[in-house]
């Protein structure tokens, strides 16, 4: 272990000199090396990020109505504040990892117009024309699908073109569940929450941990930042 300070001096210098010329067999010496730099981020390590600060974002700014509701009355008069004074506050995050649905519709179109070599898409109006020409476009219409699609598909557009095929799987290209585990004191810092957990939305058991004992739920859907949903369920325990 070399020991270094702040402006490059060294502390124990005679020690240090002696570990990184005899031991860490480096060149030169220890007091004019600088100090060890990190590899930039990847861009799907930016994904998870950009991913984990939006779901955040989102979920903040829930909890803020949430919370803003409690200075109103239930039905029969009373202070919904009440009802939560020395509760215990949970959140369960039902995650849905997989595009189903229209949007993977989409995605099956993308993938069909993309050249994995050159990482280009077709025109637009290609697109335009498969989506229209689709199950999807029978059942939607023209408009619906510019105002449903078209942003979801600028968008895995956009991630395609920088992280290359893996942006139009079934899937984002970083697992959700384990980003949001691994992040959940985070999580709890940020939002103020007792408690955290992170469930799969379609595990029959997990599912089935909301149940009627839980009184009162507020629901709340959560569209991140890839247009893809999440529910969040903030249980009032005693």
């Amino acid at each position: 272990m070399v020991f270094k300070q702040p402006g490059n001096g060294t502390i124990c210098p005679h020690y240090a000199e002696y570990i990184w010329r005899e031991l860490l067999k480096k060149g030169g010496f220890v007091v004019n090396a600088g100090w060890p730099t990190a590899n930039a981020p990847g861009p799907i390590l930016q994904s998870a990020n950009k991913y984990l600060k939006g779901s955040i974002d989102v979920m903040r700014k829930k909890l803020e109505k949430y919370k803003s509701n409690l200075d109103k009355v239930d039905k029969n008069g009373a202070p919904v504040t009440s009802l939560v004074q020395g509760k215990k506050l949970i959140a369960l995050i039902y995650v849905k990892e997989q595009f189903d649905e229209w949007k993977a519709e989409c995605l099956r179109i993308l993938q069909n117009n993309f050249n994995v070599e050159s990482c280009t898409f077709a025109p637009d109006k290609v697109i335009l024309k498969a989506l229209q020409s689709s199950s999807l476009g029978q059942a939607k219409g023209l408009r619906q699908i510019q105002n449903l699609c078209i942003p979801f598909v600028k968008l895995k557009k956009k991630d395609a073109v920088q992280l290359g095929a893996q942006a139009l799987d079934m899937k984002l290209p970083f697992g959700e569940v384990q980003v949001l585990e691994e992040n959940i004191n985070l999580i709890k810092k940020q939002l103020g929450l007792e408690e955290v957990q992170v469930l799969s939305a379609t595990n029959l058991d997990d599912r089935a941990k909301v149940g009627p004992h839980i009184n009162p739920i507020i629901v709340i859907l959560l569209a991140h930042i890839w247009n893809f949903y999440k529910m969040i369920l903030l249980s009032i325990l005693s």
